[in-house]
């Protein structure tokens, strides 16, 4: 069911904005229409009729044997013309006012609903993408042969108005189509053969899923992954296991310039290392309500309902872990750095 509304408001979203393309943006129904001559007294002549909002037909005749009659005055206004329909409202109404676009979203999304539940009904015929949305443009054909052309066929519509109707409905139930299979899938069904001359349909049973594959222990452990990372860019272990007594602090601070700044390197690439609080020590800040005691360290407010307080340290965080996979052998997997030889 969730499926099925999520679709229809897909749908319904994609017909109404061609809806709004093929009225304002495409010249598809303008050259089919146009105004009246003298429109002001056309307007007061059906206003001095005293009108209520409905449809009037000319010629009009109540007595349906008057059509078979060629004799009537029905008949002989019919033929002679000319033949046409009023569709009157009495009050006037904003052009294109939000209670009329929401109401055209509404049918639309009724209408997408309701293609959207028959879709998903067809089984096993509609299970690729192309026949589900096949399905639904078949719907907007359906509809526009049924509604518009039998206006065209009975009630006397412009040929070229209907096309460009049909048109309007067919590619909008098209485009509304690729929404609506996006979301809807059919259930598979399967068609076996019954006793007898008839056959039964019978919902496919879902197959059974396999187990999920056991993860293997990994060979080598994270940290020594890194480790060695460290150790291969940065030369970190190099530094940290030097007899440091043996230099001044200059020289220390020297050496240690260049290891820190690629250790910085190799933390942002497989970290993508990032401040917790994005605000400079000592500013003041708010302390959500209910923190949590991994993410926000408070101190030096023993009731714990203090809402601020003075940033000490912004917090590291991480927003990633891409470190690299082992690919060595076991007897290996404990190496941070190989030894090096030089043969001459």
């Amino acid at each position: 069911m969730g499926r099925i509304i999520t679709a229809g408001v897909a749908g319904a979203i994609v017909y109404f904005i061609w809806g709004m393309l093929a009225w304002m943006a495409i010249p598809l129904h303008s050259s089919t229409m146009a105004g009246l001559p003298e429109e002001r007294s056309v307007v007061e002549a059906l206003n001095s009729l005293g009108l209520e909002t409905g449809v009037y037909v000319v010629p009009f005749s109540a007595d349906s044997s008057e059509m078979s009659d060629p004799e009537s005055d029905f008949t002989r206004n019919h033929t002679a013309g000319p033949i046409f329909s009023v569709f009157y409202k009495k009050d006037g109404a904003t052009p294109m006012g939000s209670s009329m676009l929401l109401g055209g979203f509404i049918i639309d999304l009724l209408a997408a609903m309701l293609a959207a539940a028959l879709l998903s009904c067809t089984g096993a015929c509609c299970r690729g993408y192309g026949a589900r949305v096949g399905f639904v443009f078949g719907l907007g054909v359906f509809t526009a042969l049924i509604a518009h052309g039998g206006y065209w066929n009975w009630m006397y519509f412009p040929l070229d108005y209907t096309i460009a109707f049909m048109i309007d409905v067919a590619v909008g139930w098209l485009l509304a189509g690729l929404a609506i299979a996006y979301f809807v899938r059919p259930k598979e069904v399967v068609v076996e053969a019954a006793t007898g001359s008839a056959a039964a349909v019978v919902e496919k049973p879902k197959a059974t899923p396999a187990p999920a594959p056991v993860e293997k222990t990994p060979i080598r452990n994270d940290a020594i992954s890194l480790l060695a990372t460290l150790q291969r860019e940065a030369r970190f272990v190099d530094i940290v296991k030097e007899p440091l007594a043996d230099y001044s602090n200059e020289q220390v601070g020297a050496a240690a310039r260049d290891v820190l700044r690629d250790c910085g390197a190799v933390l942002d690439r497989l970290f993508g290392l990032s401040p917790v609080v994005e605000q400079e020590e000592g500013a003041k800040v708010d302390i959500p309500s209910g923190a949590d005691l991994g993410k926000f360290q408070v101190a030096g407010d023993a009731s714990g309902e203090a809402k601020s307080g003075s940033l000490v340290h912004h917090g590291w965080q991480a927003k990633k872990c891409e470190l690299p996979k082992w690919t060595g052998s076991k007897e290996a997997s404990l190496i941070v750095s190989p030894a090096e030889i030089e043969v001459k």
